[in-house]
């Protein structure tokens, strides 16, 4: 997985796991403070037991993101005390393991959307991703926060070779929203929105699993 990782947008918790001097296993929550081209930098609050780990201590650094858990195996080359915090240094990662607790796996895919409220305001996109549970999508358009507190109707073009399946050559359901992220790589001025679908019936559902097993 990419090194990068660290710096992700979707980063939620970072955990350093390893054995102190009597072999008990310590779980620390960090934050990254710095990271080069050799090191990385945590910081964790001082706790009132605190005993420093050997130098080049084997350890496990756990990533909990919004789409799954990444884990690297690690070096901690010193541990220093600041004024509120120990400072880890660590070896950079550079190979993680990635397990997805998505309930479905998402895949890029362009395809046009739009999504329609009760007093009629509309939102038109273009995927970014989708899944069997939702979609995203990236848009200049500025969400008003009344219309992120209750569902609309969404309406996603299917490729051509759906179409037999969706005569209309749509695929209309009810969706609402999670989350938004913005200030992304490569997306500058837009913001990430992440829609959730609510009443996709099973039939929809095949066919979307279908199309998404064979995208590449």
């Amino acid at each position: 997985m990419q090194q990068n990782i660290l710096r992700n947008t979707s980063v939620t918790k970072i955990y350093l796991i390893y054995l102190d001097k009597n072999n008990i296993k310590k779980k620390e929550a960090v934050k990254l403070r710095f990271m080069d081209n050799k090191e990385c930098y945590f910081a964790a609050p001082m706790g009132a037991n605190f005993e420093k780990p050997k130098k080049k201590t084997q350890a496990e650094l756990v990533v909990y993101t919004e789409d799954g858990i990444y884990k690297a195996s690690i070096l901690i080359k010193d541990a220093n005390l600041s004024l509120r915090d120990i400072i880890y240094t660590v070896t950079l990662p550079l190979k993680w393991d990635f397990i997805q607790c998505r309930s479905s796996s998402r895949k890029m895919v362009e395809l046009p959307l739009s999504i329609k409220f009760n007093d009629g305001y509309i939102i038109e996109a273009v995927s970014y991703d989708l899944s069997t549970g939702g979609v995203s999508f990236f848009s200049k358009q500025n969400i008003p926060s009344i219309y992120k507190r209750f569902s609309g109707t969404l309406t996603l073009e299917l490729p051509h070779d759906l179409i037999i399946n969706f005569p209309e050559g749509k695929l209309i359901t009810e969706a609402k929203f999670v989350r938004e992220k913005s200030e992304i790589e490569n997306h500058y001025g837009e913001v990430l929105y992440i829609y959730k679908f609510i009443s996709l019936n099973d039939d929809a559902q095949m066919i979307l699993k279908n199309y998404l097993m064979k995208l590449t």
